[in-house]
């Protein structure tokens, strides 16, 4: 049952792309992230299917980063109930997420993945007919957060250090992050005048605990006195809150 929904769901992602059908995705998830609290016993996480007409088959998995491995092929120290289930047009359902006490990093926080797929059903009328159906996965960050990790989460932007460089004669800006918590951006620039920066070209980035990222630049910028970067990380409520830093010398 597991690995024919995941066969479904990449096979009607690639279906999509190459008849142009027009679908839309019924179950929404409450929120952009899951913060787990170590001390937690569970958290949970709500769903709605907001589609008023149709019902949904919904699967839930967590992965740790390899979004290609199907659910039984996962192994992480988490459950989610329940695992398979159906929604009716316009209701909701809560997640159970446990976790199961496998050691995990004590000194930072650790990154999973929720997974939310959907699949409509056939339609009655269409019972003697051949169909295109589309399944759609969300998937969405997860992160558990040991107890008394150095420093508050709300201030780790502010401690990162940025520099700039070059590679293959391009600008690059790079980041490091000397925090125990995962930083997101909403977005990153460089330039002093906010409606003039010189943004990165890729999106949602995120550096991880201890650890640095090179983010290239659209354009060629020289680091002067006072260069400053602009960016908005993505806050435990999938808030943006902006930020201001001096790049180093």
């Amino acid at each position: 049952m597991r690995h024919l929904t995941r066969c479904l769901s990449v096979a009607s992602l690639c279906l999509a792309g190459l008849f142009g059908t027009a679908a839309h995705a019924g179950v929404v998830i409450t929120g952009t992230r899951v913060i787990y609290p170590a001390q937690s016993r569970e958290v949970t996480v709500g769903l709605t299917n907001d589609d008023k007409k149709t019902p949904r088959l919904v699967q839930t998995w967590i992965d740790n980063g390899n979004e290609k491995l199907s659910p039984d092929q996962v192994d992480v120290p988490f459950n989610v109930t329940p695992p398979v289930f159906r929604m009716e047009p316009g209701s909701s359902q809560s997640l159970r997420i446990v976790y199961t006490k496998e050691p995990l990093p004590a000194d930072k926080e650790s990154l999973f993945w929720l997974n939310v797929l959907e699949v409509p059903p056939k339609p009655a009328e269409a019972a003697d007919t051949n169909t295109l159906q589309f399944a759609f996965r969300i998937r969405i960050k997860m992160f558990f957060r040991p107890d008394g990790l150095r420093g508050k989460v709300e201030d780790a932007p502010k401690q990162l250090i940025w520099t700039l460089g070059n590679q293959s004669g391009k600008s690059t800006l790079t980041v490091q992050n000397p925090t125990p918590y995962y930083i997101s951006f909403q977005n990153v620039g460089v330039g002093n005048d906010t409606n003039n920066l010189n943004e990165s070209i890729e999106k949602g980035l995120m550096v991880a605990p201890g650890a640095s990222l090179n983010i290239a630049l659209k354009q060629e910028v020289a680091a002067g006195a006072g260069t400053q970067v602009q960016f908005k990380t993505i806050n435990d409520f999938g808030g943006f809150v902006p930020f201001t830093s001096s790049i180093k010398p």
